[in-house]
């Protein structure tokens, strides 16, 4: 079945039926926490949202006091870097690899918004000096943005497609147009 229902924990609300691409969607933007719960049984039987394999929350954070954050996913990981919650010297545990290194040794984090930004801080005489790997370093960047993009407008397609099928079905039942 491909229909899922999110219960947040925090809040104790329930969303869907969401199809996984939805949850997927908003677990890489961490709007879904270790603890919340996905149910695609009608609401029967709750598992942990890390349980799901096709959320990607496959990340354990190894927080300076040893404490273990997650499993959570690459989106959780660049959220937490961007608001300085952790450094680039952070490690972190690949759990469905038993990897482990630091936040900065990994492929997301040479293409990601703060990797770019320590980038900026390179002074002119280093850039020149060292402007293939600038430009390796751009080009990576542009082509996970524009996946990125690519990964948002099939979001944006489905929801369109959610939106248009809502809208029919409440004019079969109400004879009307909402809009």
């Amino acid at each position: 079945m491909n229909e899922w229902y999110l219960l947040k924990v925090s809040t104790n609300e329930v969303f869907g039926p969401l199809p996984i691409e939805q949850l997927r969607f908003w677990a890489s933007e961490a709007k879904i926490s270790p603890m919340d719960r996905l149910s695609n049984d009608e609401r029967v039987s709750w598992r942990r949202a890390p349980m799901i394999a096709e959320l990607q929350m496959d990340w354990l954070i190894e927080m300076p006091d040893n404490y273990l954050y997650g499993p959570t996913s690459v989106g959780t990981l660049q959220e937490f870097l961007a608001t300085g919650e952790i450094d680039e010297h952070i490690m972190v545990i690949n759990t469905a690899k038993g990897s482990k290194s630091r936040i900065k040794d990994l492929d997301f984090f040479k293409a990601s918004p703060q990797r770019m930004r320590g980038a900026q801080e390179i002074s002119d005489t280093d850039i020149s000096d060292a402007g293939g790997a600038a430009n390796t370093l751009l080009k990576q960047r542009i082509n996970w943005l524009e996946e990125q993009v690519m990964e948002l407008q099939r979001d944006v397609d489905l929801w369109q497609q959610q939106s248009s099928s809502i809208r029919q079905q409440f004019i079969e039942a109400t004879g009307r147009d909402p809009f």
